[in-house]
């Protein structure tokens, strides 16, 4: 399926070579880069646009390299090789320069993403080997041209590929909107109506899986596919299941041999904290009652052996599956069902709430609806970095963990980041070399966590594919296979265990 991203180059050089000159076919080109460039250096756009530039590696200077050398034979033979029938002289040397000047610098921001492509591998290289998965088999499963993928030159054809048309996974099957939960229709945010009957909103999810075991080449475990259970970002308070989702990481799960879940889960304002995170683990419940196996019954399923998984808010939520598994709380209604799960990924959510201020405050006003300085416990337990003695509870157990952050992450602080994960595996049982303050690696590893920073990338760093993009999803696959390794053995190896 190489020939999409073939023909959108194919079609962009057409076009620009129709505008006559070497400099028009320069501004083509390198304008929107140039645009992008802007955007990924400002944090105040680094959410949308600053991702698109900040993980394309060193294949996206070809066509300006391309067009820099035709302008500058033009110059140096004092006639354009590309006849002009609009601009005149004095037009064309100063677009001529002003082009230059602008393909130059997108060559010189293209070459520092080459170079954090490099460093983000060897992070996670350091990462995996501080911990009991097998960074040989990582290492491996890294080529040297993976770093000059078509994806890297045009990513938009495959965002919309891969998005639309399952294009890396052709075989995929997908089971929309079925109800894992009822709750009440008095107050639904906007985005959730569709799924409203009469006074009751229908929480639902989608099911990713194939059948196709000879995509993989290999079979699957006797007892079923596992299942991966995906929470969608958005600030608590926008996104679903289907919109906005890291629509990567689901293929990659489903070429793991996992099934997917892509999870709704009720938005603040309507629902005020903890009604999102209510949701997401009575999903969990929804499917270890066999709420999957109603549903998909021409495979296997491993409904005891569950991976959570989610992105901003949805990495946020994730932590605390884990840390509040079976706490009875967080499951009205459901309380004698096992939510404890077998596996976390986590990319870049949110680990305090209550900084930075602009968080805390988007809380107090939106989300959890009180006053912080009147309710700071309240607050205290929607933050994944409270948890102190959940957290031991989590030494000796094995867990499978990935965690991923972009070093200019303008949304989530990296620093606090740092603490939380520095705090865990303290917890854990991780000898530090030295304190958080006087570290100069924040890549870590210990027992089956890994946390990697990813170099230079952005909030949302992995919504499309790219050479980072791809490292994560690498190291993702060896986390999924790890878990699938473990199950069945029982106890806190195998079951997961409960805090």
């Amino acid at each position: 399926m190489n020939y999409v991203p073939l023909l959108s180059v194919a079609a962009s050089i057409a076009l620009t070579l129709t505008l006559s000159s070497p400099t028009a076919v320069l501004c083509a080109v390198t304008a929107p880069h140039l645009l992008l460039s802007v955007c990924a250096f400002s944090r105040s756009f680094s959410f949308v646009l600053g991702c698109l530039i900040s993980d394309q590696p060193l294949m996206v200077l070809i066509p300006q390299t391309v067009f820099i050398a035709l302008s500058l034979l033009s110059v140096l033979n004092n006639r354009s090789l590309i006849p002009s029938i609009d601009a005149s002289e004095n037009q064309h040397d100063k677009l001529l320069y002003v082009n230059i000047g602008v393909s130059a610098l997108s060559i010189i921001i293209g070459a520092m993403n080459f170079v954090d492509s490099i460093k983000t591998y060897n992070n996670f290289k350091v990462s995996i080997e501080q911990s009991n998965l097998d960074a040989n088999t990582f290492a491996a499963s890294v080529k040297w041209y993976d770093f000059i993928k078509l994806y890297s030159l045009f990513p938009l054809p495959y965002i919309l590929e891969e998005s639309f048309n399952n294009k890396y996974l052709s075989r995929i099957k997908k089971i929309q909107n079925l109800t894992f939960a009822t709750r009440s229709a008095s107050n639904v945010t906007p985005i959730l109506k569709q799924h409203v009957e009469g006074d009751k909103l229908n929480l639902s999810c989608d099911i990713y899986y194939t059948i196709d075991d000879d995509y993989e080449k290999r079979e699957e475990p006797s007892s079923g596919k596992p299942v991966v259970l995906y929470i969608h970002g958005g600030a608590w308070m926008l996104g679903s299941k289907d919109l906005g989702v890291i629509q990567p990481f689901i293929n990659e799960a489903v070429y793991s041999g996992y099934i997917v879940l892509s999870v709704d889960y009720r938005l603040a304002p309507s629902s005020p904290w903890p009604a999102c995170l209510i949701d997401i683990k009575e999903c969990i419940s929804w499917v270890r009652r066999g709420g999957v196996l109603t549903h998909v019954k021409d495979v296997e399923i491993d409904i005891k052996t569950i991976v959570v998984a989610g992105d901003s808010a949805g990495g946020h939520l994730a932590n605390l599956v884990i840390l509040t598994e079976n706490l009875r709380e967080y499951q009205p209604g459901f309380e004698k069902v096992d939510t404890a799960v077998q596996g976390v990924i986590d990319m870049f959510g949110p680990s305090d709430i209550r900084e930075p201020e602009s968080t805390r405050k988007a809380w107090e006003e939106c989300i959890i609806q009180k006053s912080f300085d009147l309710n700071k416990v309240d607050f205290d337990n929607a933050c994944p970095v409270t948890y102190d003695d959940r957290m031991k509870g989590l030494k000796g157990r094995g867990l499978p963990w990935l965690q991923c952050i972009g070093t200019r992450d303008g949304l989530v602080p990296i620093e606090i980041n740092r603490e939380y994960y520095y705090k865990l595996l303290t917890a854990m049982g991780k000898a530090f070399d030295a304190p958080l303050n006087a570290s100069t690696s924040f890549c870590w590893g210990h027992e089956n966590v890994v946390r990697c920073e990813i170099q230079g990338s952005f909030h949302g760093f992995c919504g499309f594919r790219s050479v980072k993009t791809q490292l994560f999803l690498k190291a993702a696959r060896l986390l999924l296979e790890e878990v699938k390794q473990r199950k069945g053995t029982g106890g806190k190896r195998g079951g997961g265990g409960s805090i």
